[in-house]
């Protein structure tokens, strides 16, 4: 029968105040170790989160903008009012995200919808997809995602491509000059009476019936006061 040795108090003490062996990699820089754990993690976010974020940004597009993305383009989110009730709710336990994810989201489908599928914009992950989000035109972002492809460039080197690209689009704005204030103005108005989605006037008759004897008198003033500045622009078209 084996003997069973006691340890003394002191050689316990000793046995327990033994570092572990560290690790060869935690004494000794092992790249190949890094690249693999590069590409693990790089894989992984591939598949949680670049798809999280293209599917928020396509359920964003299709439930607030009804997948249009002219209409999203053409109304800002802080002029929707249920999009704005949603990023209230941002960063709380209801909704762990911040605004800004969900703009980067909904702005990542919108860019898509302009691309084809072969696109290099595609290929690129979440963070470079974000970066080129700056970008006036499709094409143009399409253009630096393949630099970007080609040049397997970082995130950072990307802004600054962005940068640039922003910084020369603001010297030289397409060749064109500034929309005239009449235009932009004009056309602004003309954008906020009519429905996107069917072309015809923004408001319903139910809209009006709504109103209440007050405010249907302030519509009323309102409508007046529209008159007359059409018959001001009127006059100073000649006509």
């Amino acid at each position: 029968m084996a003997r069973k040795t006691e340890e003394t108090p002191t050689e316990a003490i000793v046995v327990a105040e033994q570092e572990p062996a560290l690790p060869a990699s935690a004494v000794k820089q092992d790249e190949k170790l890094v690249d693999k754990a590069a590409k693990q993690i790089r894989d992984i976010l591939a598949r949680t989160v670049s798809q999280g974020l293209e599917e928020v940004g396509n359920y964003l597009l299709e439930t607030f903008y009804e997948g249009n993305p002219e209409l999203y383009q053409s109304l800002k989110p802080s002029k929707h009012a249920s999009l704005t009730l949603l990023e209230e709710r941002c960063e709380t336990l209801e909704l762990p995200v911040s605004r800004t994810f969900l703009a980067n989201a909904i702005g990542v489908a919108v860019m898509t919808k302009h691309l084809p599928k072969s696109s290099s914009f595609l290929k690129l992950p979440p963070s470079h997809k974000t970066e080129l989000l700056g970008i006036s035109t499709p094409e143009k972002a399409e253009n630096l995602a393949a630099k970007v492809l080609e040049g397997k460039l970082t995130v950072q080197k990307l802004r600054e491509l962005v940068r640039k690209e922003r910084a020369k689009n603001k010297k030289n704005p397409q060749g064109r000059k500034p929309t005239p204030t009449v235009v932009r103005v004009l056309t602004s108005c003309a954008k906020l009476l009519r429905d996107q989605t069917t072309g015809r006037l923004v408001f319903r008759k139910a809209d009006f019936t709504e109103l209440t004897p007050e405010q249907l008198e302030e519509v009323k003033e309102l409508r007046e006061t529209i008159l007359k500045r059409m018959e001001e622009v009127h006059k100073h078209l000649g006509g």
